[in-house]
């Protein structure tokens, strides 16, 4: 009888090692944010999980939400941290991670908190590395934990606002001088380009950044139309308009090439304002050198 006792139970043994217990699925958690200085870009994976991308203003700290959906392993342990320590730095909130661990739902939070803007104003990328790990064992009771953990590609950029309205604009204002003095008006605009509207088109390249196909308000197509076009791109932080470094450049090589200043604001009615002026990289400027101002309206 005792060697019968011995031979199940080592059955049971071999079969318990041939048949371990069914893991449960590994943590799915979903991110958020709010504020004015961050925009996060969600996108689908299946009905549980999302991939995330982010756009974060420089200077500003930022404070993310970890939602668990389902943890049926129970919650051990989270960890958030950036790609590049000099791009930022992140900290946990000790609280709402004690209060998740042990639990199948919940969520914590982290805030990152965004380097200074660098002197060339350019943007920075990097990634937001975020994990939760299950405190599931084995049958022998040694650690079988399951984590999951979301890459976020983030870039940290001066500007995030995206309330400036894609599409065309007409020009309903516009004053200025062309190079060496001479000056003009909408009416001049219209008269000397044939046409009965100056009309602009105002494209987003993404949360903060937007393609203004030629930032002159008319003048550089109608007076200069065999120079190279001023197609540049403007940061929008609401409700100021400013040429975004390092593409204000108009020209290639040989050159000449111009660099502008593009200053605007959004107004309170929806018109914009803004007011240019250029001078050359590779070459002496012109004396007194075109200039002006104009207002847009939405078509």
């Amino acid at each position: 009888m005792i060697l019968m006792v011995c031979s199940v139970i080592s059955c049971v043994d071999d079969y318990t090692d041939a048949n371990p217990p069914v893991q449960f699925d590994a943590p799915t958690f979903r991110i958020s944010s709010s504020g004015s200085n961050q925009v996060i870009i969600t996108t689908p994976v299946n009905q549980f999980q999302n991939m995330y991308s982010t756009y974060l203003q420089y200077d500003a700290p930022i404070e993310f939400t970890v939602s668990v959906i389902d943890a049926p392993g129970k919650v051990a342990s989270v960890s958030a941290v950036a790609s590049v320590p000099d791009f930022g730095s992140v900290t946990l909130d000790n609280a709402s991670v004690s209060a998740l661990v042990g639990k199948e739902a919940g969520e914590f939070k982290f805030t990152f908190t965004p380097s200074a803007l660098l002197p060339d104003e350019s943007d920075r990328a990097l990634n937001l590395v975020i994990s939760v790990t299950d405190s599931q064992t084995d049958e022998h009771g040694e650690s079988k934990a399951k984590t999951t953990t979301l890459t976020v590609p983030s870039n940290l950029v001066s500007c995030v606002s995206q309330d400036l309205e894609e599409g065309l604009y007409h020009v309903t204002e516009a004053s200025g001088n062309i190079d060496g003095g001479g000056t003009y008006t909408l009416d001049d605009l219209k008269a000397d380009g044939g046409v009965d509207e100056i009309v602009v088109s105002i494209t987003k390249d993404r949360p903060g950044l937007y393609t203004m196909n030629e930032v002159t308000g008319g003048c550089w197509p109608v007076y200069y139309s065999g120079r190279a076009n001023p197609e540049l791109k403007v940061d929008f932080c609401n409700p100021t308009i400013a040429g975004h470094e390092g593409s204000v450049t108009a020209g290639a090589a040989p050159g000449p090439l111009r660099k502008f200043t593009i200053d605007g604001t959004q107004n309170g009615d929806g018109t914009i304002s803004i007011t240019w002026s250029y001078e050359r990289v590779d070459a002496a400027t012109p004396a007194n050198p075109a200039k002006g101002s104009y207002t847009l309206e939405k078509l």
